[in-house]
Protein backbone atom coordinates (compact mmCIF):
# COMPACT_ATOMS: atom_id res chain seq x y z
CA UNK A 1 0.00 0.00 0.00
CA UNK A 2 1.20 3.33 -0.80
CA UNK A 3 0.72 7.01 -0.03
CA UNK A 4 0.64 10.68 -1.65
CA UNK A 5 2.25 13.27 0.57
CA UNK A 6 0.61 16.85 -0.98
CA UNK A 7 1.75 19.76 0.02
CA UNK A 8 -0.09 22.63 -0.14
CA UNK A 9 2.36 25.98 0.53
CA UNK A 10 -0.26 28.49 1.40
CA UNK A 11 -1.04 29.90 4.78
CA UNK A 12 -3.53 32.64 6.22
CA UNK A 13 -0.60 34.01 8.17
CA UNK A 14 3.31 33.23 8.48
CA UNK A 15 4.21 31.34 11.85
CA UNK A 16 7.36 32.32 13.45
CA UNK A 17 8.46 29.06 14.40
CA UNK A 18 7.38 27.26 10.85
CA UNK A 19 10.39 26.51 8.32
CA UNK A 20 8.86 25.21 5.75
CA UNK A 21 8.04 26.69 2.24
CA UNK A 22 5.20 28.64 2.03
CA UNK A 23 3.15 31.88 0.80
CA UNK A 24 0.85 34.10 2.64
CA UNK A 25 0.02 35.02 -0.96
CA UNK A 26 -3.50 33.57 -2.61
CA UNK A 27 -2.39 34.98 -6.32
CA UNK A 28 -0.76 31.50 -7.67
CA UNK A 29 -3.19 29.23 -5.68
CA UNK A 30 -4.52 28.44 -8.88
CA UNK A 31 -1.92 27.63 -11.32
CA UNK A 32 -0.04 25.38 -8.08
CA UNK A 33 -3.28 23.08 -8.02
CA UNK A 34 -2.74 22.77 -11.54
CA UNK A 35 0.86 22.24 -11.49
CA UNK A 36 -0.01 19.47 -8.92
CA UNK A 37 -2.58 17.73 -11.43
CA UNK A 38 -0.40 17.77 -14.30
CA UNK A 39 2.60 15.98 -11.63
CA UNK A 40 0.14 13.32 -10.64
CA UNK A 41 -0.45 13.04 -13.90
CA UNK A 42 2.70 12.55 -14.96
CA UNK A 43 3.75 10.43 -12.36
CA UNK A 44 1.27 7.98 -11.84
CA UNK A 45 2.65 5.36 -13.69
CA UNK A 46 4.99 5.17 -10.51
CA UNK A 47 2.20 3.78 -8.57
CA UNK A 48 1.09 0.85 -11.29
CA UNK A 49 0.02 -2.03 -9.73
CA UNK A 50 -0.07 -0.02 -6.36
CA UNK A 51 -2.92 0.60 -4.09
CA UNK A 52 -2.73 4.28 -2.72
CA UNK A 53 -3.99 4.05 0.54
CA UNK A 54 -3.82 7.11 1.81
CA UNK A 55 -3.87 10.98 0.96
CA UNK A 56 -1.66 13.16 2.60
CA UNK A 57 -2.75 17.12 2.74
CA UNK A 58 0.12 19.40 4.25
CA UNK A 59 2.57 22.00 4.33
CA UNK A 60 0.86 25.61 5.33
CA UNK A 61 -2.71 25.75 5.76
CA UNK A 62 -4.28 22.81 3.28
CA UNK A 63 -7.66 24.15 4.26
CA UNK A 64 -7.19 27.15 2.54
CA UNK A 65 -8.09 24.82 -0.79
CA UNK A 66 -11.83 25.11 -2.02
CA UNK A 67 -13.21 21.57 -2.33
CA UNK A 68 -13.47 21.52 -6.18
CA UNK A 69 -9.16 22.32 -5.67
CA UNK A 70 -9.28 19.35 -3.41
CA UNK A 71 -11.56 16.89 -5.50
CA UNK A 72 -9.20 17.73 -8.72
CA UNK A 73 -6.30 16.81 -6.74
CA UNK A 74 -8.07 13.68 -5.59
CA UNK A 75 -9.05 12.16 -8.75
Amino acid sequence: MSGIYIHIPFCKQACHYCDFHFSTTMGKKEAMVKALCKELELRKAEFSGEQVATIYFGGGTPSVLETEEIEQLIA
